[in-house]
């Protein structure tokens, strides 16, 4: 999950219990004023988590002007005294919120980036991604040098306009065809991938005859699978699939690990 994902459902779920709190001080028939403080706690937070400690200085100092301006003006019958120790609550209700967001933004933003650059899975499909995929051929690369070991990279190409006019239908072509057509029929030792509308099926000690054996079953599995979906009209330029077999293709592969790398540094 992407930090910014997570920020805004984290933002999601407390603005909902504190709107729930609001409005069950309402029916309570708590004062109005001490309704609408609690409410400037979004504020705080808002500002805290968006603007760091600038956002979270400027939050808590405009909602406790609000605050003061307002409590003071109507006190409710509230005694003077009072008024001051609702709004010395409030007030620390405020600097704690702010400091207690500072410091989760700070603490959970470098722990997503962290998360991220290690990440080797592709949340859509939960194959490998470019990360995953770069480790592994380049590893693959390595054996041949050390050991001999051969290997085969096939890999099928789908069209922007195809996934497009699919997911109109509610078909997820990269995620379907993932979990339905790759994963089930493959080794448990070949290695899976997704970069882009490309997936990859890595498949070690495999040359270039056994690789168009297994290229031309896994695409007529699905060609299959995606004339059904698209009721029979599927264009033949919609997917195209290509081999390349180490040492043999030693420079294309060499020239896939160069754009993965790009990927990586972008």
């Amino acid at each position: 999950m992407k930090y910014a994902k997570f920020e805004r459902l984290v933002l999601l779920v407390i603005a909902v219990a504190m709107v729930g709190m609001a409005v069950s001080m309402l029916v309570h028939k708590t004062d109005g004023v001490e309704v609408a403080g609690h409410l400037l706690m979004l504020a705080v937070i808002l500002s805290s988590l968006y603007g760091g400690k600038r956002g979270a200085l400027s939050g808590f100092l405009a909602s406790s002007a609000v605050y003061i301006a307002v409590r003071l003006i109507w006190r409710d019958g509230f005694t003077y005294g009072v008024a001051l120790q609702l709004t010395a609550a409030k007030l620390a209700a405020y600097a704690v919120l702010s400091l207690l967001c500072v410091y989760l933004r700070t603490q959970f933003r470098y722990l997503f980036v962290k998360l991220e650059s290690q990440d080797l899975v592709d949340d859509e499909t939960q194959l490998g991604n470019h990360r995953f995929l770069l480790r592994e051929v380049d590893l693959r690369v390595k054996e041949w040098d050390r050991y001999q070991k051969p290997f085969s990279l096939v890999s099928f190409s789908f069209g922007d306009d195809l996934l497009r006019s699919m997911k109109k239908r509610g078909f997820n072509v990269l995620r379907d065809v993932s979990l339905s057509i790759l994963k089930g029929d493959t080794r448990s030792v070949d290695e899976l991938a997704r970069v882009e509308n490309d997936l990859y099926a890595l498949l070690p000690n495999v040359g270039r005859e056994g690789a168009q054996a297994c290229a031309a079953r896994l695409e007529w599995r699905m060609r299959a699978y995606l004339d059904r979906a698209a009721g029979g009209k599927l264009g033949e330029p919609s997917l195209s699939v290509s081999i390349l077999s180490y040492p043999e293709d030693a420079e294309a592969v060499e020239g896939l690990l160069s754009r993965l790398r790009e990927m990586e540094t972008a």
